[in-house]
């Protein structure tokens, strides 16, 4: 979102025992037919992956306020939603619904709250598990002898929350169940049938259409006694009790407070067993239709934990999510809209290479509804076609009805259904969204500037940033969208056998877009946001790549240049883990085969310290749209299509085992692969469309096997293969010589775990280059990567470790060299991210030496360090072990028997020359797992600059 000047386990042992003494019984195994090719092992390996991953809390969530994503436990069907927070002596279950937005406002209102209150079991200890795989939240509250524990879940197929209680210990425990509106108020209540019944609306004001619902809630297992709208009852040790709520508005019909409270009323034992069989079957459908396995688990459970998230927040057939799902506790940031400029776009990206196609089934419906005024605004303006605003709400309504200069965001909208066109090639799709999609073209056919002089269509006076101040010439944004919107309706087009008059046109116009604007930026080539007007911006936006993703126009099938200069913008920005960029900027540096240790590293970061236990990827003014950050960037690294040609593996670390199955590959083919020791060892593609397939070769050089749907059809060889399929066909691929027993033994079996064994690197050309460069480690030091350090001269912003070449090296002709600037604080450092291994640890054996060479600069050799400073000694080469560990606190010495930390090595170095530092990892690490390499400054109350080199860098 750019800067708008608005407001911005496995079942438990509890679960079981309920469901017993409910009358429930759980379903095991089994998948839907529909979901994978008969005989294909992808559901069994993608339910066994994700039941390893969960949420988990100590203590009750802390951000349940601000507008803004919550880090509570969160559950949801894709329109009701529910935060978990607080502890059992006063735990509130905040309910949002995607469809209770205000019609005075047009923003998103909470919908209400149950509150849970055991007040005798204050001061308990909390423990909280969000199980992913089956959807729900467990809790354990003890204090002392007593615990209680509860399960929670909205049923997948019904809005219907369920909370089952059972208490153990010597006292039966005093229980109120209090329900309120969405601002924690007493709503309008009645009663009967034993059911509760809160009626709330949407806001405050009752505006004309301004939605209401009803929350009709009841207990069973115990008599219980309604007052107001508080329920009051008394738990017994040994007993089960189950609180439900029946959530309708009266979006979801007119009838909806009869509909809610019959619900509620004939909650039994019974249907209650049939709903969660129901609730069950639908996650473990949900769960089959993909999986990946990698090495980095921190990364691999974000992926899983980003698609939980999506299956709880958007469903077919119901309201479309805005910028905070349906997890709403407040007054939400940017009226929860659908905010065009990317965020509304990027929550849906992942349904499609994820192949969860389904939950994106409500994203074109307010864009469709909103089609008549968007006319009317192009009209206004005296343009053709359509003209949306930056924030749409459903309904046809608008939360921010300005266009802050930008002509982009219509276009914006029409990228997801593109891509959905492109993944599934669904004529009933393309029929559907044809209409606006040609409105959308119509509007830059009349909009583009033809130039004469260079044969080319310009885009004038289109801020690529909200409220860009004219001119504003050639948006790369906005260049690489009406790439994708004319290709898209081109395919459509032909494919349907519609708009043969306007498709020259439309050619024409994708054939002679002006280039994508470039400047020079530290001496390399990158590119800028417009050809005239912003050019460079460093903000926290990555507009200066969203041609490559989302407008997908650059990839690894473009001219070497055209991807240098991606890859050499996207180091630029260095924006990994800004505000606005990491729900795009991942997929995009994938994309053009960017470092991929860097981009797994990162992402290791983004799941970790970006990152809360209910699995949310989270930074300021981002809601949902970070849904796309480790998906769609980690499957752009396992597999690319977007350019026609199945690439499997095209930007993956080396020494790295992984293994995927279940992704969907544009033209609606599911493809499955593992790599081993740096080799494919095969690669399953099965046609959905009958289309014709094109795919690189992942085995460069060698021929390789071919079955169709097992049987053998002889082999295949060159750089770039081409085969006709049908529908439902399966084609497995593999290495000279591999039989299908085999194929099928290798996709039955996990991922095996990688392990990187040495690091000898001198920096040089071909040899293991580093993972970052100037990059503070901000993770692994909980965020105090540097103190009181910052740039050494030159307008250098802060320390830096990078490659030289020409100026010092031990060895060869490059060395990395390090610098800094200390201010003399009291705790002056710097620690530098190097080289990291999540993708592959590093392990330690008995034997294991760390060794490099250290040229610490004084100012004989450098300007920048003040005379008679030997601030450049105080520096070392530091590890970071799985477990979170280093070893410059574990008290080793190097050979010379001074410590390893970087404050112990400092007037132990001598200055302007080579020298060598030896440590005996073994002896102190031996059996650990080294996931990061660092270089590190560290003396308190220095003041002056540093510099030097370290190079002939080994551990091995």
């Amino acid at each position: 979102m750019t800067t708008s000047p608005r407001h911005r386990r496995r079942i438990s042992a509890l679960l079981a025992t309920a469901l017993v003494a409910l009358g429930l019984t759980t379903l095991q195994g089994g998948t839907s037919a529909a979901a994978q090719p008969l005989g294909d092992p992808t559901a069994a390996q993608a339910l066994s992956t994700v039941a390893r991953f969960q949420g988990e809390w100590n203590s009750p969530p802390a951000t349940l306020s601000g507008g803004e994503t919550v880090d509570a436990p969160l559950l949801g069907n894709g329109d009701v939603g529910v935060a978990v927070g607080g502890s059992v002596d006063d735990q509130t279950f905040y309910l949002g619904k995607n469809d209770f937005f205000s019609t005075a406002t047009n923003g998103i209102e909470p919908l209400g709250r149950i509150v849970l209150s055991v007040p005798g079991l204050a001061g308990s200890g909390y423990h909280v598990v969000q199980n992913i795989a089956r959807a729900q939240v467990e809790g354990t509250y003890t204090l002392g002898a007593e615990k209680l524990s509860s399960t929670s879940w909205v049923s997948a197929t019904r809005n219907l929350f369920v909370t089952t209680l059972r208490l153990s210990g010597s006292r039966p425990q005093q229980a109120t169940v209090t329900v309120q509106d969405g601002l924690g108020k007493t709503p309008a209540t009645s009663s009967g049938d034993g059911v509760l019944d809160a009626d709330v609306q949407a806001g405050t004001t009752d505006a004309p259409g301004n939605p209401h619902a009803r929350i009709a809630t009841s207990v069973r297992g115990t008599a219980a006694s309604v007052s107001g709208n508080r329920i009051s009852l008394t738990l017994r040790p040994g007993v089960t009790y189950t609180v439900t709520a029946a959530i309708q508005s009266s979006h979801d019909t007119s009838r909806y407070r009869s509909v809610a409270h019959t619900e509620a009323a004939a909650v039994s034992g019974g249907s209650l067993a049939e709903l969660y069989a129901a609730h069950e079957s639908w996650w473990r459908e949900y769960w089959s239709r993909s999986f990946v396995q990698i090495p980095d688990q921190a990364v691999e459970k974000s992926w899983y934990g980003s698609l939980y998230l999506l299956g709880s927040v958007s469903r077919s057939g119901k309201y479309a999510p805005g910028l905070w799902g349906n997890w709403i506790t407040g007054e939400m940031n940017w009226y929860g809209d659908y905010h065009a400029n990317y965020n509304y776009e990027a929550a849906f990206y992942p349904t499609l290479s994820t192949n969860h196609v389904a939950q994106m089934g409500n994203y074109d419906d307010p864009i469709l509804d909103w089609m008549p005024r968007g006319k009317a605004k192009a009209a206004a303006a005296g343009y053709q076609g359509v003209l949306y605003p930056v924030g749409i709400s459903p309904d046809g309504t608008s939360a921010a009805d300005d266009l802050y200069n930008q002509k982009s965001d219509a276009v914006n909208f029409a990228s997801d259904m593109v891509m959905k066109y492109e993944y599934t090639r669904s004529a009933s799709y393309a029929r559907k969204v044809l209409p606006y999609l040609e409105q959308v073209g119509l509007f830059w056919q009349h909009y583009l500037t033809w130039d004469a002089a260079t044969g080319t269509y310009d885009i004038e006076n289109d801020a690529p940033q909200e409220g860009g101040v004219y001119p504003q010439t050639n948006s790369i944004l906005s260049l690489g969208l009406v790439h994708l919107l004319f290709q898209g309706l081109v395919d459509m087009s032909k494919d349907l056998h519609v708009n043969d008059a306007l498709v020259p046109a439309w050619q024409h116009i994708d054939q002679n877009l002006a280039p994508l604007p470039k400047m020079t930026r530290n001496g390399q080539t990158v590119f800028r946001q417009t050809s005239e007007g912003s050019g460079w911006v460093t903000d926290g936006n990555d507009v200066a790549v969203q041609a490559v993703y989302p407008g997908l126009q650059v990839g690894l099938n473009s001219s070497a240049d055209l991807l240098q200069t991606a890859r050499n913008t996207v180091a630029q920005l260095d924006n990994w883990h800004s505000d606005n960029s990491p729900a795009t900027l991942y997929a995009a540096a994938a994309a053009v085969g960017y470092n991929p240790s860097t981009l797994m590293e990162e992402l290791h970061s983004e799941a970790t310290a970006h990152s809360y236990p209910n699995m949310a990827v989270h930074h300021y003014g981002g809601g949902v749209e970070n849904l796309n950050v480790t998906t769609s960037g980690l499957d752009e690294m396992l597999l690319q299509s977007f350019q026609h040609d199945i690439k499997v593996f095209p930007d993956w670390p080396a020494n790295s085992n992984a293994k995927f199955g279940g992704l969907l590959a544009y033209d609606d083919f599911l493809v499955s692969s593992s790599i081993r020791d740096n080799a494919v060892e095969y690669v399953r593609i099965t046609s959905r469309s009958g289309r014709n397939l094109t795919f690189t070769n992942p085995w460069p050089g060698r021929t390789m096997e071919y079955y169709v749907d097992g049987v053998h059809q002889g082999t295949l060889s060159g750089t770039t293969i081409k085969l006709h399929t049908e529908v439902g066909e399966s084609i497995d691929l593999a290495p000279a010589g591999t039989g299908e027993a085999t194929v099928r033994h290798e996709l039955s079996q996990p991922a095996e775990a990688a392990t990187t064994t040495s690091l000898t690197t001198g920096f040089e050309t071909g040899q293991t280059q580093p993972t970052w460069t100037d990059t503070v480690d901000n993770v692994d030091t909980n965020g105090d990567g540097d103190y009181g350090v910052t740039g050494l001269c030159c307008g250098l912003t802060g320390p830096q470790a990078a490659v030289r070449t020409g100026e010092q090296a031990h060895t060869g002709d490059a060395a990395l060299m390090y610098s800094g600037y200390a201010n003399g604080g009291s705790y002056d450092h710097a620690y530098m991210q190097v080289y990291g291994f999540n993708g592959a640890p590093l392990t330690v054996r008995d034997d294991t030496e760390l060794s490099y060479w250290i040229f610490p600069q004084s100012n004989a050799t450098t300007p920048w360090v003040d005379a008679g400073s030997d601030n450049s000694t105080c520096v070392a080469v530091d590890l970071v072990f799985t477990d979170g560990s280093d070893p410059r606190d574990s008290g080793a010495t190097d050979r010379s028997g001074n410590g390893i930390h970087p404050a112990r090595q400092c007037g132990h170095l001598m200055p302007d020359t080579w020298n060598q530092v030896t440590v005996d990892l073994g002896g102190v690490k031996a059996g650990q797992a080294i996931s990061k390499v660092l270089l590190g400054f560290d003396r308190s109350g220095a003041t002056g600059g540093y510099r030097g080199y370290v190079d002939d860098l080994s551990i091995g």
